[in-house]
């Protein structure tokens, strides 16, 4: 192939893997097993359950696994985003996440030089949002956002390219906000 044409190739790729990545859809059109993950939840006991109403595209598949776990306290839940039916939250397999956690506080995160990665973004109505750029750091740990409504800290962590996942994250927190933080 020349290079003339690889080149081509290459770049019509990166164009439409930054298109996918850019793009969120509509999380109810996207999400397998969604309402009973919200069952699950609301059979323990979870009176309300909130989640992002939209999510970056998937790429792997046309939709996302969800699955919900009730933390040991019986009062926090993890509502996973996975790319395989069987994922169950693993690392490996898992697109994003949301928990909660009563009484929980944002994380500060800092680099392996003691330098403070996570940033503070004010949102609507002067509330502080905690932005952490995905890191490596004896793992790969994703891009994540924290906030506090009330007495509970909401983390929402997804796999994003570096360059889309700041406002991809801020986006969905938007998406959820008036249903988190009433």
């Amino acid at each position: 192939m020349s290079k003339m044409r690889y080149f081509l190739l290459l770049t019509v790729f990166m164009v439409f893997k930054a298109t996918a990545a850019g793009s969120m859809v509509a999380t109810d059109k996207v999400a397998v097993h969604l309402s009973k993950a919200i069952t699950v939840l609301k059979a323990q006991g979870i009176q309300t359950v909130v989640l992002p109403t939209v999510v970056p595209a998937p790429t792997a598949n046309a939709h996302y696994f969800i699955y919900a776990e009730l933390k040991p306290n019986r009062v926090d839940y993890v509502l996973s985003f996975d790319n395989t039916e069987k994922c169950e939250g693993a690392h490996y397999c898992n697109a994003g996440s949301l928990s909660t956690e009563i009484q929980g506080n944002p994380l500060i995160y800092f680099d392996n030089q003691n330098q403070e990665i996570t940033e503070k973004i004010i949102m609507k109505k002067g509330h502080a949002v905690y932005y952490t750029p995905s890191h490596a750091m004896g793992d790969f740990w994703p891009g994540r956002v924290e906030w506090r409504c009330g007495p509970t800290l909401y983390t929402l962590s997804w796999a994003l390219p570096a360059g889309d996942e700041k406002a991809a994250l801020l986006k969905m927190v938007d998406s959820m906000w008036d249903s988190a933080c009433l």
